[in-house]
């Protein structure tokens, strides 16, 4: 039952804060303005991502069991958005981007305790020594791409809300209750 007030939380918060963000945006030049490339015909805001942070973090504080693991993955979650705000006000080149994701992933795989050794059609637990390094990969692809795909308005936020809403989905077939709060704290922003 947390994860409904998960997404509750976090949708009530993000929707508070995105009106003054969107304000304080255009104080600080955090703008992104239409060009050739762009679908847009208006300048946006680029630091929605604040609220959004917002609504999940707090979302996760107040109903998540704040253990090592759970800590790490929101250090390693506050990482990509000091780097995404970073990269809102300063257009940060792609090896720093890369860095930053780097540190973050790094954070929630060697702190949080987060590896993945178990593959499909491998038998038993992969060792560490190859976990970790595929864990970091996959994860550092994974953000990678979606940092890729947010050129397109709408683009990584739906398939983001997507992906967040199976792994909610799986969390809750299999009894992950902090799981499910984590990821429905996510979707509700």
């Amino acid at each position: 039952m947390l994860f409904i007030f998960a997404f509750i939380i976090s949708l009530v918060v993000t929707m508070i804060l995105i009106p003054p963000v969107m304000k304080w945006a255009d104080k600080i030049g955090a703008i992104d303005m239409p060009d050739e490339r762009k679908v847009h015909t208006q300048a946006i805001p680029r630091v929605g991502g604040i609220a959004m942070v917002a609504g999940s973090v707090l979302s996760i504080v107040l109903l998540a069991e704040l253990d090592q693991q759970i800590v790490a993955i929101l250090a390693g979650f506050l990482v990509i958005w000091g780097f995404g705000l970073w990269d809102d006000k300063c257009d940060l080149n792609y090896k720093l981007k890369f860095l930053g994701q780097l540190l973050a992933v790094v954070i929630v795989v060697t702190w949080g305790g987060v590896v993945v050794n178990t593959f499909p059609f491998i038998d038993g637990y992969l060792p560490d020594y190859l976990a970790v390094p595929l864990t970091i990969f996959a994860l550092v692809g994974i953000t990678n791409a979606i940092n890729l795909s947010d050129g397109l308005d709408g683009l990584a936020g739906g398939t983001s809300l997507i992906s967040i809403s199976i792994i909610a989905l799986l969390a809750y077939d299999s009894s992950g209750n902090m799981v499910m709060i984590i990821a429905m704290a996510v979707a509700g922003s």
